[in-house]
């Protein structure tokens, strides 16, 4: 049996997505004039960007894209780096502090961070290819909105770990599998609660059992057995808010300056408005990181150096044309992307002392899957 709680199901997605297309297109912010922000917004877009300074620099790629599609959208970047390029891009700058790690640890710290009644938490490896504010309004009333799905130990019996033993723990039947690269935050004790529990739940990350994740802890497990204690399911929204391209089976049709995104997932048409470039598929290396690296090219060009929209689609395809067109022939030929970077995770060499000391290497498992 399925659990889904508060999910919607399709009549309600395809409603919304149709709320989504009606949304009026972005204005170009070279000819709509200087961006005006609210001085107390009552929401905005808040980001993390810490450690490795590839993270940096996707903070400021994301910003540009929502400069051009949400231009009046606050944004506030948590970074342990004041003084890196991407600060310029955000409204408001937190810094955090340096000698920051790699994992994930940090998210669990975002009721802290969040900034407005209504915070919408996007993962830097992100890129807005329409304007975000309708999706402020396409979650139900929980106080925190993550996007995915419910599973049960019968449906799924591994995420990051085994399913059965996370709801146990969980005291609940199911799990909200979500990807925390995109969470609406409301401020609350319920919202206090649920990440105050999953902090609690990473001091014994390593006696759950659970995958380590760039050699440190995972956020999405413990954020899903804080969020099943307190009753928020996870919601269905994935093919109109964000998707990432892990489970690719065609095509990807993108163009950030136009606003289109649309390609197949998991045999499922998704065309969200952010599209989350996550693991390889933001990469300046691998052959899955090219749609980013052409997007990031044409926003940089149209965004930071006022170059006409014609003159930076044909610069960046020109120079990751060829590589777009071989990543959409692999997957034609195929059927899924090059080295499909779903397995990311770290299986534990030893046990260590300390749970957040965690070491391992690398184990990609078939049974991981980032929605």
């Amino acid at each position: 049996m399925q659990i889904y709680g508060s999910v919607q199901g399709r009549d309600a997605v395809e409603a919304k997505g149709e709320f989504m297309r009606a949304w009026p297109p972005s204005l170009n912010p070279h000819e709509s004039g200087i961006r005006k922000v609210s001085e107390h917004p009552e929401h905005g877009i808040l980001v993390l960007a810490y450690g490795h300074k590839r993270y940096h620099r996707q903070a400021h790629t994301l910003a540009l894209s929502l400069q051009r599609h949400s231009p009046g959208l606050h944004r506030t970047l948590v970074t342990d780096d004041g003084n890196c390029r991407a600060a310029e891009m955000y409204d408001d700058v937190i810094e955090m502090g340096a000698a920051q790690s790699d994992d994930c640890r940090q998210k669990l710290y975002l009721d802290r961070y969040a900034p407005y009644p209504s915070t919408l938490y996007l993962d830097a490896d992100a890129i807005a290819v329409r304007p975000v504010e309708p999706v402020f309004d396409l979650f139900d009333a929980s106080d925190i909105g993550v996007v995915g799905r419910d599973i049960t130990p019968t449906e799924e019996s591994a995420w990051y770990g085994d399913v059965a033993s996370m709801c146990v723990k969980a005291n609940s039947t199911w799990l909200p599998k979500c990807n925390s690269g995109l969470m609406l935050i409301r401020p609350s004790d319920t919202t206090r609660r649920v990440f105050d529990r999953a902090r609690q739940l990473a001091n014994g990350y390593d006696e759950l059992g659970l995958h380590p994740f760039r050699r440190g802890i995972a956020d999405e497990p413990l954020l899903a057995m804080a969020l099943a204690e307190s009753g928020i399911h996870a919601q269905d929204l994935t093919a109109i808010t964000s998707a990432t391209p892990i489970g690719i089976s065609g095509p990807l049709q993108l163009d950030v300056l136009n606003g289109e995104c649309a390609f197949a997932k998991n045999g499922t048409k998704v065309a969200p408005v952010l599209i989350h470039f996550a693991a390889d598929y933001s990469s300046d290396y691998r052959l899955a990181g090219a749609p980013y690296r052409r997007e990031r090219c044409a926003l940089r060009l149209a965004q930071h150096r006022h170059i006409t929209d014609t003159t930076a689609r044909s610069i960046a395809d020109l120079r990751y044309g060829l590589q777009c067109a071989a990543f959409n022939t692999w997957i034609r030929i195929a059927g899924r992307a090059p080295r499909d970077p779903s397995g990311v995770f770290d299986e534990p060499r030893r046990r260590s002392t300390s749970p957040m000391a965690i070491s391992g290497t690398k184990q990609p498992s078939a049974q991981e899957k980032t929605t």
